[in-house]
């Protein structure tokens, strides 16, 4: 009776170590984050390296919920870099008229691991594709309506001026001002209207001592 016992013991353990070697192969570590963006609903999503996983094409991008529940020290040290959680919803107009709250964190000993569901090996970026992976392009036609500003213009060095776009998206591109000119000229104007002052007074004075 007792070998009988002892046989039921060691299977019983042998199958609670299989089920620790099953969680702990659905474990993947944040290791940092490289990015964010705001998506149409006014939610941010970061852009996260896995531990382990070197290739560029293992980023993904992941809700800011998730990130709480398992990286908010990352998280964390992430808002520090950029100046906080505001300063990202600030990035965009449309961004600050959303999403403001702040939601409370759950208590107990923060920790940077993510459980997911992994099947047959495969790693996050291919369990969990992101709904922004593909390269962002700005849309043909008009811009004039996709645009929430322009935030400069300068010469790079080139000598030709270069002008910084900041989309509603929340993307920033920079382009050649003969691409702005055809795709959103009235930007451009209203860019040059802020700029220019017109100083009526000092060319009166000037046009007085011309005459004298």
């Amino acid at each position: 009776m007792d070998e009988v016992e002892d046989i039921k013991n060691d299977s019983e353990e042998g199958e609670d170590d299989e089920d620790d070697e099953d969680l702990d192969e659905d474990v993947f570590i944040v290791e940092s984050i490289k990015n964010h963006l705001i998506s149409e609903d006014g939610s941010i999503k970061f852009q996260v390296k896995w531990e382990g996983y070197e290739n560029p094409k293992d980023l993904t991008w992941e809700p800011e919920e998730n990130l709480k529940e398992s990286a908010e020290e990352i998280l964390d040290l992430y808002f520090d870099e950029v100046g906080g959680r505001e300063a990202i919803l600030n990035e965009t107009a449309k961004a600050a008229k959303t999403k403001k709250r702040r939601r409370t964190t759950n208590g107990g000993n923060p920790n940077n691991t993510t459980k997911r569901s992994r099947r047959n090996g495969v790693h996050p970026a291919e369990t969990t594709p992101p709904a922004t992976v593909k390269k962002w392009s700005p849309p043909a036609g008009s811009w004039e309506d996709d645009i929430e500003t322009i935030d400069a213009c300068e010469d790079e060095g080139s000598g030709k001026l270069i002008v910084y776009l900041i989309w509603k998206n929340g993307q920033k591109t920079k382009h050649e001002t003969h691409v702005i000119y055809k795709k959103c000229p009235q930007k451009m104007l209203h860019f040059y209207e802020r700029h220019v002052k017109i100083i009526r007074d000092e060319n009166k004075a000037l046009d007085g001592e011309a005459i004298l």
